[in-house]
């Protein structure tokens, strides 16, 4: 359906009548001014009469090409056109902005028709939704401070606009139509991350402003837009980032996956360093994630425990080796001294130790068959060397599993009997080696 705005005959003689202060034109405009309501024509057009302030943001009618919501027709000739704008020039040559224009031809109507009465006619746009739409911030001031009332949808489209807050928030919420709806609307729009936390303070000061902030922040980090700016903005009145979503990802985990190192920083000290989601990520691998080394850093300092596996199995140390980020790797051994090993370094690492030990293990029947047969003659020899060559064993498999780089992971049960038995084989062997050593020394003596 095309929308049709109709610009009565009786315009030009109101426009007339302001210009002129003449009272009895203004009068006489307005007893005649048409009924301000839309109609829906057979042809499919809806053609709509407006309260005459709504004309004067225009001043003239529009031409077809120019972009509004109304496709404007006039029923006044030429010639009223041409006094219009004539009128227009004049002013505008006299240090007259076209706002200050409106605003004043809107003040000498308020003697005859208020903005209150006009603007509280229901119309397909509201009379605030016009004036923004002409950037007539000081217009709005005026009809405001006349009385008028706005829509939830009106405050909310007039607070995107950061300079004329300042000046907004004084009408609120005297100047409301609806706070219910609009605490309503602020409300939601809070929760999704969005700027209008000081909004819902002014209609609602007694919200649960940290339960809305928390998902303020939450909802906004979450998203691929999110701006650092804006997050510590919500930091600022009151968010901690520790709520966490679906997948229980905190905002702060967010936050470091986005690499933003100064939301991060102001944050830290509200922070579990122990939590996880759902998936067994920490804060540090998100800093892996991230790439960011100078995050990391800050993490790791701030007692966030690199040895901490996600469900993939995966350290901080083993998702940077995997994800080949050279540079976080770099930092994390050459910093921190944190080094780890692939899963098959890990597995050779473990079978070297128990195969050592198990050397140490099998040298003691080995022993005890050379020690007991009569027909070698170098008992004493063999001993004396198998339990030399027993405790270097027992002594690099024991250096091999001290090493941070020994994997810290359940074993088998039948690799710690290992371990146990290759102990007792040694002190056994050792024993041995002292009974002939002492033998050697009585024989000697």
């Amino acid at each position: 359906m095309e929308n049709v705005l109709i610009w009565p005959k009786e315009y030009p003689l109101l426009i007339k009548g302001l210009a002129e202060q003449n009272g009895a034109y203004i009068l006489d405009a307005l007893e005649a001014w048409p009924a301000c309501r839309s109609t829906n024509e057979d042809d499919g057009v809806c053609a709509t009469v407006l309260p005459p302030i709504y004309y004067l943001s225009w001043l003239t009618p529009l031409d077809p090409f120019e972009e509004c919501y109304f496709q404007h027709i006039s029923e006044f000739d030429e010639a009223a056109l041409n006094y219009i704008n004539a009128m227009k020039q004049h002013f505008l040559e006299n240090e007259y902005t076209p706002e200050s224009l409106v605003l004043m031809l809107c003040q000498r109507l308020e003697k005859y028709a208020s903005a209150f009465a006009q603007s509280a006619v229901k119309t397909p746009i509201t009379l605030i939704q016009q004036l923004f739409n002409r950037r007539y911030f000081t217009v709005i001031e005026h009809v405001l401070e006349q009385g008028a009332k706005m829509s939830a949808e009106d405050v909310l489209t007039l607070w995107t606009e950061v300079d004329f807050r300042e000046r907004f928030s004084g009408f609120i919420p005297d100047s409301v139509a609806d706070l219910e709806q609009l605490t309503a609307l602020a409300a939601e729009k809070v929760a999704h991350g969005e700027d209008y936390f000081t909004l819902l303070k002014l209609i609602s000061p007694d919200v649960d402003s940290v339960s809305l902030l928390e998902q303020a922040l939450l909802a906004h980090l979450s998203h691929e837009s999110a701006k650092q700016t804006m997050a510590k903005r919500f930091i600022e009145q009151g968010a901690t980032g520790t709520l966490a979503d679906e997948n229980g990802k905190t905002a702060f985990m967010w936050a470091t996956e986005k690499g933003y190192v100064n939301v991060v920083e102001t944050l830290l000290e509200h922070q579990d360093k122990t939590i996880q989601d759902n998936k067994g990520n920490t804060a540090l691998h998100y800093a892996v994630f991230a790439e960011n080394a100078p995050l990391l850093v800050l993490l790791l300092k701030n007692g966030f425990d690199f040895r901490v596996r996600n469900k993939d199995g995966l350290s901080c140390y083993r998702l940077a080796v995997s994800i080949k980020a050279d540079n976080l790797v770099k930092v994390l051994e050459h910093d921190f001294g944190i080094k780890e090993l692939s899963p098959e370094g890990q597995f050779d690492r473990v079978k070297k130790v128990h195969l050592l030990h198990a050397i140490v293990t099998l040298l003691f029947p080995v022993q005890l068959f050379f020690f007991f047969d009569d027909s070698i003659a170098i008992k004493s020899e063999l001993t004396l060397s198998f339990t030399l060559v027993s405790i270097l064993c027992f002594f690099f498999a024991t250096s091999l599993k001290r090493c941070a780089l020994y994997p810290h992971i359940r074993h088998p049960w039948g690799l710690f009997l290992l371990r146990m038995f290759s102990l007792l084989s040694l002190i056994g062997q050792v024993g041995l080696a002292s009974i002939v050593a002492l033998a050697t020394l009585a024989e000697l003596v």
